[in-house]
């Protein structure tokens, strides 16, 4: 049976792991698998794993080190941990996190500590830029989608310079480039809607998330967090109040 791997920590932060665990799981036709890393004690973490009805393994050694090895289990298809913002340095959240990011091969759920999770998720928010990182994040998502009652919202954030020309009939202009945008980029282009913004795509993908509602948000990209690359994978990390789905591409 495939599973999803629910990393806790002995904090309040294990509940709302668990939540979304649970929910991406129901999408993924998947189990939940609760493990928890000795550090510093562990019963918050079984209190948690208790209450949603799942035994709790645990296990020793290094962090990064032990769920790495975890994740590699063909059983495993997606890992869930918990994420701690960091009050300063480029580096945004908790260096577990960043690490499992940049080095796991399979789709990562990020979870903030101050998240309210849903157990079923009914509406993900995709950015979709023009690269094919993200068309694939897309594409994986409206798998999913087909199968589930999931309502797929894609974002695409123009710069001010990318803003394509209008002469006297915006609306409709707009609304013919909106189709041949997702005709390009979606496979599924009647599966989704689309939502169009000016400015920094970092902001934007935060505020519409809000303001839509979304109960998670899907990001696919190459394991690159150097300068100058990611900078919406940055800013989501750093201040998003919705679990993340980091979905791993190949450069």
């Amino acid at each position: 049976m495939n599973k999803v791997l629910a990393a806790l920590d002995n904090s309040a932060a294990a509940r709302p792991v668990l939540v979304s665990a649970a929910a991406l799981a129901r999408l993924l036709g998947a189990e939940v698998e609760a493990v928890h890393i000795r550090e510093d004690g562990h019963q918050t973490a079984e209190a948690a794993a208790r209450a949603a009805g799942l035994p709790l393994r645990l296990t020793a050694g290094p962090v990064v080190q032990t769920l790495q090895a975890a994740g590699q289990n063909p059983d495993v298809i997606a890992l869930a941990l918990g994420v701690r913002a960091l009050s300063a340095g480029r580096r945004p959240a908790g260096h577990v996190a960043l690490q499992l990011a940049v080095t796991l091969p399979k789709p990562l759920l990020v979870v903030p500590p101050q998240a309210t999770p849903t157990t079923t998720l009914k509406r993900v928010l995709v950015p979709l830029d023009a690269e094919p990182a993200t068309a694939a994040a897309l594409a994986e998502t409206l798998e999913l989608a087909g199968r589930h009652q999931l309502e797929v919202v894609v974002l695409h954030v123009h710069n001010h310079a990318s803003i394509p020309p209008f002469t006297e009939q915006p609306q409709h202009e707009l609304a013919a480039w909106g189709e041949e945008f997702l005709r390009r980029h979606c496979p599924n282009p009647d599966l989704v809607r689309l939502e169009v913004r000016v400015g920094i795509p970092g902001q934007h993908v935060l505020g519409v998330a809000e303001e839509m509602r979304a109960d998670m948000i899907a990001l696919g990209w190459a394991q690159e967090l150097d300068e100058g690359h990611a900078a919406v994978i940055r800013e989501a990390l750093e201040h998003s109040s919705i679990p993340l789905l980091l979905i791993p591409v190949p450069r």
